[in-house]
């Protein structure tokens, strides 16, 4: 090549490449989020976010665990959640600023002018595991240094600003949806004592892969949560539910009226009124013998209700998603009955340890 025409390409090159200072904003654009969800939900809800197509494969997930919680930190999402994405997120947060070890200033001035467009007072919220962070000298400090910069701050104002701090890692974030705010779950009437949280009712939705030709049975509907959150994955399906509670079928009745396929009998659900190889999708909130149920009483519970199960099953294709207290009773029950586990997944209800199966027929 010619020196005149090499240096024409160089210049050219100049003038079309990123500089530095442009490649440095063109890597802070976007929009950053912190999720949370319930304790052994992380991965199912980083599934969901492929499903959702909000991350492709390769994207950067970052998954943490406070004491109540699991979180994931994505730098990046291919678009802003729609009210019907994500519904086993119980909060979503839009991150405002992160990092390691400690937030510096130039960090404070860019939440500041971030907080002070908003024109909103908020309330500094902070939680800190690990030992790196004292969550009360962070939240006095991060007080004073945003008033000092004008920024509109009240202890008893409705909204916060949450300060997430795992161990030497932290994530400034301002709420954008809760887990009651998700597509569809205000048109729930009632809620009976015990029941099922919705964020783990959708993560059990999902993990059944459920389309609109399953028929869809819980023999043990409660309120109807489960089949509330499976009927938003397929809303075409059909639905059973079955409950001895008949207030729990009332308002089961209730919650899901808006579901002209959803039927709701009074019933045991160890001897359903349904024909031999109907069913294709069975998922149940086994009771735990808390609220509910009898712990000597559930091996035998759990035996009658997988051989029904098995005798309702469809021969091809049938699944079942279930969540137990004990894991390895209800183990024994789904190999006396002839199904084999595909996955388990441990999750803290409430505060109590327990597993959700997924079951095939053997």
């Amino acid at each position: 090549m010619s020196k005149p025409r090499a240096k024409a390409k160089a210049a050219t090159a100049r003038k079309t490449a990123p500089t530095r200072q442009a490649r440095k904003a063109t890597a802070v654009q976007g929009e950053s989020w912190v999720l949370r969800c319930a304790p052994g939900l992380a991965r199912v809800l980083q599934a969901e976010l492929r499903f959702d197509k909000l991350l492709r494969h390769g994207d950067r997930a970052d998954a943490l665990w406070q004491r109540n919680h699991d979180l994931l930190f994505l730098p990046r999402l291919q678009r802003a959640p729609k009210p019907d994405d994500l519904r086993i997120a119980e909060e979503v947060h839009r991150c405002l600023i992160y990092g390691r070890y400690k937030i510096s200033d130039s960090q404070i001035d860019r939440l500041a002018q971030q907080l002070r467009n908003e024109g909103i007072r908020r309330r500094i919220v902070v939680t800190a595991e690990g030992r790196h962070f004292n969550r009360h000298d962070l939240g006095r400090w991060l007080g004073k240094e945003l008033t000092r910069r004008g920024v509109r701050l009240d202890e008893a104002a409705e909204k916060p600003l949450f300060v997430f701090c795992i161990e030497q890692v932290y994530y400034v974030c301002r709420p954008a949806r809760l887990a009651a705010e998700a597509s569809g779950r205000a048109e729930r009437k009632e809620e009976r004592e015990g029941s099922l949280p919705p964020t783990i009712a959708a993560a059990m939705a999902f993990l059944a892969r459920p389309d609109p030709g399953d028929v869809i049975l819980d023999p043990v509907c409660g309120s109807g949560t489960l089949l509330a959150e499976t009927a938003a994955y397929a809303p075409h399906a059909t639905f059973h539910g079955v409950d001895m509670d008949p207030k729990a079928v009332k308002t089961a009745r209730r919650n899901l009226a808006q579901i002209d396929q959803a039927h709701i009998a009074q019933g045991d659900g160890r001897t359903c009124e349904l024909p031999d190889d109907d069913i294709s999708l069975v998922l149940a909130n086994l009771p735990f013998g808390k609220q509910f149920g009898d712990p000597v009483e559930n091996r035998a519970l759990y035996r009658d209700l997988l051989s029904e199960m098995r005798r309702l099953a469809k021969p091809d294709g049938f699944r079942a998603v279930l969540l137990a207290g004990d894991a390895e009773m209800l183990a024994d029950a789904a190999k006396a009955a002839g199904f084999r586990e595909e996955r388990r997944v441990p999750v803290r209800v409430r505060g109590e340890p327990a597993t959700i199966f997924v079951l095939l027929a053997s």
